[in-house]
């Protein structure tokens, strides 16, 4: 059985943007070998993001991101609140995620996630981490 894995919107971001690690962590899921799962406020972080100036993105240009996303996904209905990470309170999205979703990892590029380490039992790793697992 496929394990379960969230990734936090810097990497998903990386993966649709640039070749990289990143990338190659999406292709991991898009193989099946992982089951990526996603949420509302996961998806919705991630427009948001993608819709900075700096990455010259427009609505019509993200939609088919969003669009890809979910053919290889699965949704989780969040019901969690979290409020461990207080200098980020979006990374806590995530985590919340991770426990409803019964997560078998949370792969981040984020400091405020990968300093925590582990939660509630859910290793948070680094792409370079997933990718050498």
């Amino acid at each position: 059985m496929a394990r379960r894995v969230v990734f936090d919107t810097n990497v998903l971001v990386s993966g649709y943007l640039w070749r990289g690690f990143a990338r190659k962590a999406l292709e991991k899921v898009r193989s099946g070998e992982w089951i990526l799962l996603v949420s509302t406020d996961a998806i919705n972080e991630l427009i948001r993001v993608l819709a900075y100036h700096k990455f010259g993105l427009t609505p019509t240009e993200i939609q088919p991101i969003v669009q890809d996303l979910a053919t290889f996904s699965e949704f989780v209905e969040v019901k969690t609140q979290v409020e461990i990470i207080k200098s980020d309170p979006t990374d806590n999205i995530f985590l919340a995620l991770a426990i409803d979703g019964d997560a078998d990892g949370i792969v981040s590029g984020d400091h405020h996630l990968i300093d925590l380490k582990k939660f509630k039992g859910i290793p948070i790793v680094s792409v370079r981490q997933f990718l050498s697992q």
